[in-house]
């Protein structure tokens, strides 16, 4: 998902990039005689490094937003991540001195206790 939406936001705006190139700088290499090939490598591909270069920045952000859409997409429970980062850290305790998770009772404990 996330390469899907950025190779479409690349492909339009580096299209918009290359048909905003100097009209005149291609009609003056055509002029010496220049082919298709030169005319991209040595014209158009340099005129549009900085069109390149925000390209890339904006698809970072889109990547992420296809990875996380896409997580919640194929997921049931949303972001797996969040549970095993949890899980794995942070015990609960209980009141009554009973640990949630049993294999490791002494690390970073947090305790629940009820006011009644």
């Amino acid at each position: 998902m996330a390469v899907s939406i950025s190779l479409v936001v690349t492909i339009l705006e580096n299209l918009n990039g290359f048909l905003r190139t100097d009209k005149d700088l291609i009609k003056m290499a055509r002029t010496f005689k220049a082919n298709k090939w030169q005319i991209l490598t040595k014209i158009v591909i340099p005129a549009n490094i900085s069109t390149f270069i925000n390209s890339l920045k904006v698809n970072i952000g889109l990547s992420l937003v296809g990875v996380i859409s896409g997580e919640f997409l194929v997921s049931k429970a949303g972001l797996r991540i969040f549970d095993s980062l949890w899980w794995s850290g942070v015990q609960i305790r209980f009141s009554n001195d009973e640990c949630s998770n049993t294999w490791n009772c002494c690390g970073n404990n947090v305790w629940i206790s009820s006011f009644a």
